[in-house]
Order: structure tokens, then sequence, then C-alpha cells
């Protein structure tokens, strides 16, 4: 991973460490995350950003074996 230096405005640093601590990340990879989440909603701009962080979570859990075949004769 390299290191930039980045500047960034008061308010971003205070919002972005507020997100940090209510999401349990640390400053580093919760800028990590927003940055990620804002470049695939620049990408995809029909996607609201809650859209967006369900993709990843699904994502994440198919690559974890979490997702089962859904069969509609089970219902």
């Amino acid at each position: 991973m390299k290191r930039k230096t980045v500047n960034l405005d008061e308010s971003i640093l205070k919002e972005l460490k507020i997100y940090a601590n209510k999401e349990s990340r640390d400053f580093s990879s919760a800028l990590r995350h927003v940055l990620r989440i804002g470049l695939l909603a620049l990408k995809n701009p029909e996607l609201t950003t809650k859209e967006i962080e369900d993709i990843l979570e699904a994502k994440a859990e198919l690559e974890e074996g979490m997702v089962e075949e859904f069969n509609i004769e089970d219902l």
C-alpha cells in the first residue's frame, strides 16, 4: 500500500473522525471505505450509497460462501 499526503478541510476531517468512531473503524480504513463508496457512486449515479453498501456486503458474503441458491419450490 502506498502512502500519500492529502490536504483535507477541517470539516471533512471532523466528519471522517465521527464516521470512523461510529463504524468502529480506524481513521485510515474509514477513509478508504468512504472513498471506495464515493468512487463507486460516481461510476454508478443511478444507485444510492445504501444500495452500493448492500451490494458490497452481498459480494463479501458470496465470497465467504455465506449465500445459498434460492429455490422457489422450498416456499
